[in-house]
């Protein structure tokens, strides 16, 4: 288990076509537990159970994991939504 800091990517520019830029974010949580098997669909689940996604539908969702640092992305248009970093 680990424990991540979430990042609210709440002000994005740019589109599907020329790519996104965060423009602005802010924490929403600093810790949550993350289980080190935890599947794509688990992240999402869980945070559509925290009320940061509308839906669990993990189809909807992108989710690059970089080690420390997991991005999860619109699935249709691209957007990056929040991002999640490991606490050491």
């Amino acid at each position: 288990m680990n424990t991540y800091t979430l990042i609210n990517y709440f002000d994005v520019w740019g589109n599907e076509v020329d790519g996104y830029e965060v423009n602005n974010q802010c924490v929403e949580a600093k810790d949550i537990v993350i289980a080190d098997d935890a599947t794509d669909a688990d992240i999402i689940n869980y945070l559509q159970l925290a009320g940061y996604l509308n839906t669990n539908d993990a189809s909807l969702f992108n989710i690059e994991d970089n080690g420390g640092f997991i991005e999860i992305f619109a699935k249709e248009t691209g957007m990056p939504l929040y991002g999640l970093r490991r606490n050491v």
